[in-house]
């Protein structure tokens, strides 16, 4: 004899509309915190909630306060593992707060950015983290979020603003640190690969390659700075062009890792041995940094504590406590592999 089966139907948001005699869009209204329920109707959706008991732990406390105990973080590209490692260290620290997180993936794009941001808004998330696409204009972002409470991560905000919070680390000290270890195996001659320049990340990593050589007293040769686009492709191409040229470096430092990967790539392309003849240095750690041959010096910076700051950061500022102090600055540390040595002799 087969056994029967109790199944036991899920209360849905029409069995509480029909409970607190409201339409469905009324209750999907409330749930969203639209300003247009009133005090009345929002308590009696309340008491529906609980009595059928639709997810009252969630939902009708998030009616009570205000609150969806969401947030929600935006990068500009899932392929690169270091926006991978710090999505992963905010969202370990928001399921320890008790706090869910949306992920949206800019593709390093305004538009796009825009896109999430008005949808995290719509979903009224408690807050939002955002690492801004480098293209992101002026002043745009807060006439769509409101006053959503707001904290950047990496990248600082495109109007530096110390009311806003900040988690990052000192670029031009982690920059200046790379150069320095260049000039201290002999090079002299040494091409600097950097991101757009529309990206204070950028530009204050540039600078500090500048201090470094500055205070070497090595002559800044303009032509071996190269701007690419924090992509494998424009790292092999500016890469190509460098070691194509005139007075070919001795050695390259990118300050983005997947323009390392580019240009690691076109060192192997032109056949060139590295470190013997050309040596390079990337920015941030990751697994493959020691898969490759010879394994890849780098900058690394701590992505994932990057990460659980900056939720801490803005889940303090949520539930109103005293935070962490903005700007929040980790330490970075120069990794020395194989890819480096000192340049050969001519």
């Amino acid at each position: 004899m087969k056994s029967k089966r109790t199944h036991i139907r899920q209360v849905t948001i029409r069995d509480v509309a029909k409970a607190a005699k409201a339409s469905v869009s009324t209750i999907s209204a409330a749930l969203n915190n639209s300003d247009y329920v009133s005090a009345e109707m929002r308590s009696r959706i309340e008491l529906a909630i609980k009595e059928l008991k639709y997810r009252p732990n969630d939902l009708a406390r998030g009616l009570r306060l205000r609150k969806t105990h969401s947030i929600a973080i935006v990068v500009p590209d899932l392929s690169n593992h270091f926006y991978v490692d710090l999505v992963r260290g905010a969202k370990d620290y928001s399921t320890s707060a008790n706090y869910t997180m949306l992920v949206g993936d800019s593709r390093e794009n305004w538009d796009e950015e825009r896109s999430y941001l008005d949808s995290f808004h719509r979903r009224r998330v408690d807050g939002v983290l955002r690492v801004p696409a480098m293209n992101t204009p002026k002043s745009k972002s807060s006439s769509i979020l409101g006053d959503t409470p707001v904290v950047y991560v990496d990248r600082f905000p495109p109007v530096r603003d110390n009311s806003v919070g900040w988690v990052g680390i000192d670029n031009a000290r982690a920059a200046e640190s790379a150069m320095r270890y260049l000039v201290s195996l002999g090079h002299r001659r040494i091409g600097i690969i950097v991101g757009d320049a529309s990206s204070g990340t950028s530009v204050e990593r540039l600078n500090g390659c500048i201090a470094a050589l500055q205070r070497a007293k090595i002559r800044m040769d303009r032509s071996r700075i190269q701007s690419g686009h924090n992509d494998v492709e424009s790292g092999h191409s500016r890469t190509m062009q460098l070691l194509t040229g005139k007075d070919r470096p001795t050695a390259i430092f990118c300050t983005n890792n997947m323009m390392a990967l580019g240009a690691f790539a076109a060192i192997q392309e032109i056949g060139l041995r590295c470190p013997e003849e050309i040596s390079l240095v990337g920015f941030d750690d990751f697994y493959w940094a020691t898969l490759l041959r010879p394994k890849m010096t780098v900058v690394s910076q701590p992505a994932r504590e990057m990460g659980m700051m900056a939720a801490r950061m803005l889940i303090d500022q949520i539930e109103g406590r005293p935070s962490l102090p903005s700007p929040t600055l980790l330490t970075t540390h120069l990794i020395v592999r194989e890819s480096c040595c000192p340049p050969q002799k001519t």
